[in-house]
C-alpha cells in the first residue's frame, strides 16, 4: 500500500476528488457512492493546492487539474480530508485494466431497465 499521507480527499457538494500528492487518482460520486472510472479529472494534475496540513484553507475555493488535452474546474470545495484505507486500495490506479472494464460494463448493465 502507499503512504496514505500523501492522500487527500477533496470534497464538494456532489463529488469526491481523492488526490495522490497533486494527481488526481479518484473520483467517486457523493450521492450514490459509486467511483466514476471516467471522469475527465482522473489522471489529471492540480495547478495549486494547499501544503497538507492546511487543507482547511481551501473550504470554498475550487481546484484546477491540468492535462494534455483538457482541463477541469471543479465546483467549491466544502471540506477536506483523508482517505480511509479501503478507499485507497479502490483507486484507478490501483485496478488492473481489466478491473475496469468490468466495472463499466457492470454498471451499464444494472442501468438498463429490466428485460433488455
Amino acid at each position: 500500500m502507499g503512504n496514505r499521507r500523501r492522500h487527500r480527499v477533496f470534497f464538494t457538494n456532489h463529488t469526491e476528488y481523492h488526490l495522490r500528492d497533486d494527481e488526481c487518482v479518484g473520483v467517486r460520486d457523493r450521492g450514490s457512492g459509486v467511483w466514476m472510472v471516467d471522469h475527465a479529472a482522473l489522471r489529471l494534475r492540480a495547478l495549486q493546492l494547499p501544503e497538507i496540513g492546511e487543507s482547511a484553507s481551501w473550504v470554498g475555493r475550487r481546484i484546477q487539474f491540468w492535462g494534455r488535452a483538457t482541463d477541469v474546474l471543479t465546483s467549491p470545495v466544502v471540506a477536506v480530508g483523508r482517505p480511509r484505507l479501503e478507499e485507497v486500495v479502490a483507486y484507478v490506479s490501483q485496478a488492473r485494466a481489466g478491473d475496469l472494464a468490468a466495472q463499466v460494463s457492470n454498471r451499464l448493465l444494472t442501468s438498463l431497465p429490466a428485460g433488455c
